[in-house]
């Protein structure tokens, strides 16, 4: 049952988020030459790998996954592969998002329209969420390397004063940051993509919170990258020695297992402000501002006015008088239409 300190041998788990396009699935399934690369398919996305560059040369792949399957192929992965092996999730969010809306139709609400979550819903997206987690590190402590993809989100908190924006997060419940060994966010410009660890400082040595990096193998795994391969921003560090992790409790059942990922669609990518500066011309004034956001959001607010926004985002801020705070009013709303349907909004 014990090991000694020098003879533990885990994998690791990565989480990889960031906009849409920026080649979260590509980087991933190239991101490791050895072994056999296991995908857990959850959009349907793995087919648009075949035929791209530097992609694994050994991939099994599983679609159109339940709950139920997605335990139980976690579990397969552990009798059929080896330590070595990668397993991509693509994606947590999926996951995340269909629990959602299977706590939804639970408690009596559509899905399509904008309805709360109680207790008792939480509890059973918390037990699900909690089994998918223990079924990825037992796969990082039998010494597979987990890469998870999650979608970027933006989170927001309405209180008295106006609407608060508490940064970035991966779409899925807040867990998830406790269970990564590094949480890098994805970008590219052009051709060029890099990744920058975030949210949480990072376990690899290697490593470090903030810093840009290029989106290479040697990057993430420097070990299995000649010296003379790696790339010259990236400078491996020897890895320290860490304490032994706990073996971890046995998998906790899902409670509910006929969870059906297909019938969810796939959560829209948000668009920060950042973003939509660069890739359309910003409004000149607030006026233009304020026309953009009910031409685009009105019919999801039920409403022109801003008092339809206060009602919809359960908030009494005051009406934005800069360009950047409609965009802020805008990101909010997305924010609010992603978690009551999925498919209300395309960023």
């Amino acid at each position: 049952m014990f090991q000694r300190l020098d003879e533990l041998q885990t994998g690791s788990l990565y989480i990889l988020t960031g906009q849409a396009g920026a080649g979260k699935s590509h980087l991933a399934a190239s991101a490791r030459r050895s072994g056999t690369l296991w995908v857990l398919d959850t959009e349907g996305a793995a087919q648009n790998l075949s035929g791209k560059a530097g992609i694994h040369r050994r991939i099994q792949v599983m679609q159109s996954l339940s709950l139920k399957a997605l335990v139980e192929a976690m579990e397969e992965i552990r009798g059929l592969g080896k330590p070595g092996d990668t397993v991509l999730l693509d994606s947590i969010s999926k996951v995340f998002q269909a629990m959602r809306a299977y706590a939804q139709r639970r408690a009596g609400a559509e899905t399509d329209r904008k309805t709360g979550v109680g207790f008792d819903e939480h509890a059973s997206i918390n037990r699900n969420m909690q089994a998918v987690y223990t079924g990825l590190t037992e796969l990082k402590q039998a010494g597979f390397h987990v890469i998870v993809i999650g979608h970027l989100a933006r989170k927001y908190r309405a209180d008295g004063s106006g609407i608060q924006d508490e940064g970035l997060r991966v779409l899925a419940d807040d867990q998830i940051a406790y269970e990564a060994d590094a949480m890098l966010l994805v970008e590219r410009e052009g051709d060029e993509r890099t990744i920058t660890p975030i949210i949480k400082p990072p376990r690899p040595a290697h490593l470090k919170m903030n810093k840009r990096y290029p989106a290479t193998l040697a990057t993430l795994y420097p070990d299995m990258v000649p010296d003379a391969d790696k790339a010259k921003p990236v400078k491996a560090e020897k890895p320290k020695a860490r304490a032994a992790e706990p073996a971890p409790a046995p998998a906790p059942e899902p409670e509910d297992e006929d969870i059906d990922f297909a019938e969810t669609p796939a959560p829209a990518a948000p668009t920060p402000a950042h973003a939509t500066a660069s890739s359309a011309a910003p409004p000149r004034d607030p006026a233009e501002a304020e026309q953009r956001f009910f031409n685009r959001y009105a019919e999801i607010i039920g409403g022109d006015s801003w008092m339809a926004v206060q009602s919809y985002l359960r908030s009494r801020a005051p009406k934005p008088t800069t360009v950047e705070g409609w965009i802020a009013a805008a990101e909010a709303v997305r924010d609010r239409a992603r978690q009551d349907t999925p498919s209300a909004i395309a960023a």
